[in-house]
């Protein structure tokens, strides 16, 4: 009976233990996720705006500079930025430890980091991919330049709207 109660005793002293490792190690884990500038690996985004658009200009809510490789560095004027997982909108997606980041490197298939970097200066860019905040890298996952002069019901719909890897 003396060792069938130490048997229990010790079973229950193991249980215990695990289950105070499991919250030690649930709860550190995330203690880790709330350190200020601490951001997520990866975040889906959306970002729309013209090359060479200035701050000044009304609608443009900020400035990037963008490079890709193989192509030169240029400025964009972003008029619209929204972030997903989780949801937030305008330049602050990408002020994650600066105040900005200094260059955004656009990488993805070749077509498409051309479409987005080949736009004209009047085209209207709209761009979804992924943002890496720790390199500032953006992997382009689909591109829809709208030509001059085109309104945004002018713009296709659909999934033919742009190109996208998921065709």
């Amino acid at each position: 009976m003396r060792e069938a109660r130490t048997r229990s005793l010790a079973r229950t002293h193991a249980i215990a233990t695990l289950a105070a490792l499991c919250v030690s190690v649930g709860a550190t884990a995330a203690a880790a996720q709330v350190f200020p500038g601490d951001v997520a690996p990866v975040r889906p985004i959306r970002i729309e705006g013209y090359w060479d658009r200035p701050r000044s200009n009304p609608e443009v809510i900020g400035e990037i500079t963008i490079s890709a490789e193989g192509q030169e560095r240029r400025q964009f004027g972003v008029t619209a930025l929204q972030a997903y997982k989780p949801e937030e909108e305008g330049m602050q997606v990408l002020r994650h430890t600066a105040l900005q980041p200094s260059t955004l490197l656009v990488r993805g298939r070749q077509e498409m980091v051309e479409k987005f970097m080949g736009a004209g200066r009047d085209d209207k860019i709209v761009a979804f991919g992924v943002y890496r905040p720790a390199s500032g890298m953006f992997e382009l996952s689909s591109v829809e330049v709208r030509p001059a002069g085109a309104s945004d019901r002018d713009a296709p719909r659909g999934r033919g709207s742009h190109e996208n890897d998921n065709d």
